[in-house]
């Protein structure tokens, strides 16, 4: 049972990365390569760690599909010549080699996932605020389908290490949050 909703949970956060990726390809949108290169290492680091330390668990399956699809956006507008850089974004970069370079020098699992949690969370700040300032500009089936994927995954997570638990837990909250507050209509523009 374990197997199925890990491939589900990868399954759904890969559909939403997939649409971003097409988006990317017809010239929708423009991804920073930074950014998610930036969140490529972040997630990518604490999936090693994880699997190095603990070993491999269904849970792990959407962080996994995550840290492919952002490489996958990566080279995709790197290919298409569709993406911008932009300075504030190698803050990014920069928060995931460090994430890599945590679990180099340090070899825990535990320092590394949190430390990627805690980046991505601080990462995330300006995606929140522009959510709360115009909830229609970051609307997106994505942060559902987020949702659903770390519903999954928790659920995977129950009688096996707490450790597991931690990112599911996070992007559970992080997307809900997105979700409810872009659907919700929060926000200087509320109601308007």
């Amino acid at each position: 049972m374990e197997r199925v909703l890990g491939i589900l949970s990868g399954a759904i956060i890969g559909s939403a990365q997939l649409i971003y990726l097409v988006n990317t390809m017809r010239k929708k949108v423009r991804p920073s390569v930074l950014s998610w290169l930036g969140w490529a290492f972040l997630m990518g680091t604490s999936l090693v760690s994880q699997i190095v330390v603990k070993g491999w668990q269904w849970s792990l399956s959407s962080i996994l599909c995550s840290t492919v699809g952002c490489l996958a956006i990566v080279a995709s507008a790197l290919v298409s010549r569709n993406f911008s850089l932009v300075v504030r974004d190698w803050a990014f970069l920069l928060l995931g080699l460090c994430c890599m370079g945590i679990y180099y020098w340090s070899g825990d699992a535990w320092v590394t996932t949190v430390f990627a949690i805690l980046a991505d969370a601080l990462l995330a700040v300006p995606t929140l605020m522009k959510a709360w300032r115009d909830p229609g500009s970051e609307r997106s089936v994505a942060w559902l389908l987020g949702v659903v994927s770390s519903v999954l995954a928790l659920v995977i997570c129950i009688g096996h290490d707490p450790l597991y638990f931690l990112f599911p837990a996070y992007l559970l909250f992080l997307n809900g949050w997105l979700a409810w507050m872009t659907r919700a209509g929060s926000g200087e523009t509320a109601g308007a």
